[in-house]
């Protein structure tokens, strides 16, 4: 009976730090030292990776794991106690749905999924996966802001309306032409795969041409610099092109086309390059992809939880 009680209060604890390490991690104020922490405590003992597991499940089951927006938002007191009672009894993370809704949005894509919108104009907007749009169409101006994730845009000629894309206080003003702009993390992305667009912040201002792209970051527009427009936006073809990638940032990116959380738990392999093509048509192949193209080992703990090691 001792074994028994043991192994539970065991399990018990394990939820409970679950939970916190879940509302922790999904804090922008998560450090490169919260992650290495959180690796060592998935190592202490399997059991705890086992409870981050159906920590996973039970939010992204339930569809309610909030959007980086979102969990801005939130104070990370909510979050814990959220996440607390969700361990306890699974059914109230309905009851924290009203925490939990994302940020308003007129189109969007979940997790795997893409999306392609006309828009008023005879304009297009091809969404990539955990992405959003919202439309602000007048007599003067069409303007979209992106919400978050990536939107491929083709746009149609209007001369008297000039077409601009908002994400966060980057504004990029289409010169007819076809062109993407991803938020990712702590940078947003301007690509063009035709023609121009002009890309302005409060600080600065400039011309992105055809073959091109952009980063903002620290408030600052990089200069534009040759791009393989075609490779990074391999995603309206069912593929993701990682050319000399560290492997921490391609799981990042795999991360929006495959349900639950995949974690390297080696950081010297989390900085390794690589480059590979991966099917994100087949979702539930990508782990079999990097373990078979990789030198790497993936321990699965549920469809929710998968870490991986160096092989």
């Amino acid at each position: 009976m001792r074994d028994a009680n043991e192994k539970s209060r065991t399990q018990a604890e394990a939820s409970v730090s679950a939970a916190e390490w879940f509302a922790r991690l999904l804090d922008d104020s998560a450090t490169a030292n919260d992650l290495a922490n959180f690796r060592a405590w998935l190592e202490v003992d399997a059991s705890n990776a086992a409870a981050y597991a159906e920590i996973e499940r039970l939010w992204l089951g339930a569809g309610m794991v909030p959007d980086k927006a979102d969990a801005a938002r939130l104070s990370r007191r909510k979050l814990l106690k959220a996440g607390g009672i969700a361990v306890v009894v699974a059914s109230s993370a309905l009851a924290t749905a009203a925490y939990m809704r994302p940020l308003p949005a007129d189109f969007r894509t979940g997790t795997g999924e893409t999306r392609t919108v006309a828009l008023p104009d005879g304009s297009t907007a091809e969404l990539s996966a955990a992405s959003a749009i919202s439309l602000s169409y007048t007599a003067t101006a069409r303007t979209i802001t992106l919400v978050e994730g990536e939107v491929f845009f083709s746009v149609a000629k209007d001369s008297s309306r000039p077409f601009v894309v908002n994400a966060g206080i980057l504004s990029t003003v289409a010169l007819g032409t076809q062109f993407s702009v991803s938020d990712d993390d702590d940078q947003i992305v301007v690509a063009v795969s035709e023609h121009s667009v002009r890309v302005s912040s409060p600080f600065e201002a400039l011309d992105v041409h055809e073959g091109q792209s952009v980063v903002f970051a620290n408030d600052k527009i990089s200069k534009p610099s040759e791009t393989d427009v075609e490779s990074r936006l391999s995603w309206r073809d069912g593929k993701l092109v990682f050319i000399s990638t560290p492997l921490e940032d391609a799981v990042r990116a795999l991360s929006k086309w495959r349900r639950g959380k995949m974690i390297v738990m080696d950081s010297t392999l989390a900085r390794r390059p690589i480059s590979l093509i991966v099917d994100i048509r087949r979702a539930g192949s990508i782990l079999q992809t990097l373990e078979n193209g990789l030198p790497i080992r993936v321990d699965t703990y549920s469809p929710w939880l998968a870490l991986i090691y160096p092989r």
